[in-house]
């Protein structure tokens, strides 16, 4: 049985409204579609597809549930890794270029060789980064694709790009926390250097996640 315009359209109508997510949308199209090609021409349409929902997925309310599943596993696979990226960084040879960069770091904040304007800018460049990253994201990998439906990563993604500034954000409130109590912590140039290169090197592991998935997309 091949499905004729008509009901490839209804069958995309039923699948969007079903699933919230475009990886999970294009899994069961795909499987239904292949499917029906086994299926005898006296059945109905909605006869065949309604068995293979039933059969395959274990009914309507099971593909809900199916999806829920698949963005946790996908979930824990991203978090998976963007940790082995970021830990690839710190093993030979990429380690050797991260010494070099911290070592190069070190010796401008040590020596002053930056003026307090360009500090700043740095240090905005650095904060608004995540800001940039996630709509270009979005575009990347849905736009382009004439797709906009929902990605099962995007919170993920999201979360992983923002989570250098949380941590950021909860060390400043620490600091805010110990000046009210009359605790003064002036931040060492070696705690900054290591501060900047951890964040380098997790955006540089978070691009890294970002263009697999850009290639995945162009895969599929």
């Amino acid at each position: 049985m091949k499905p004729d315009a008509r009901q490839d359209e209804l069958l995309k109508y039923y699948l969007r409204k079903v699933f919230i997510y475009r990886e999970t949308y294009e899994e069961v199209y795909d499987h239904i579609i292949s499917a029906l090609q086994n299926k005898p021409g006296d059945y109905s349409f909605e006869t065949a597809v309604n068995q293979i929902i039933h059969v395959d997925f274990g009914g309507h309310n099971r593909l809900i549930s199916l999806e829920r599943d698949c963005k946790k596993a996908m979930e824990r696979d991203l978090r998976k890794k963007q940790f082995n990226y970021f830990i690839s960084f710190f093993k030979f040879p990429a380690v050797i270029f991260v010494a070099c960069f911290a070592w190069g770091l070190y010796q401008i904040l040590n020596k002053e060789l930056l003026s307090n304007h360009t500090i700043k800018w740095l240090f905005w460049g650095m904060t608004l980064l995540p800001y940039f990253v996630i709509p270009l994201r979005y575009y990347f990998t849905g736009y382009v694709f004439g797709d906009t439906k929902r990605s099962i990563r995007d919170s993920m993604m999201a979360n992983l790009s923002m989570l250098p500034i949380r941590i950021f954000c909860a060390a400043c409130a620490l600091l805010v926390t110990g000046v009210i109590n009359g605790i003064r912590f002036k931040p060492d140039v070696i705690l900054v250097t290591a501060g900047m290169v951890l964040f380098a090197v997790y955006f540089l592991a978070f691009f890294k996640l970002s263009k697999e998935e850009f290639k995945v997309n162009m895969i599929n």
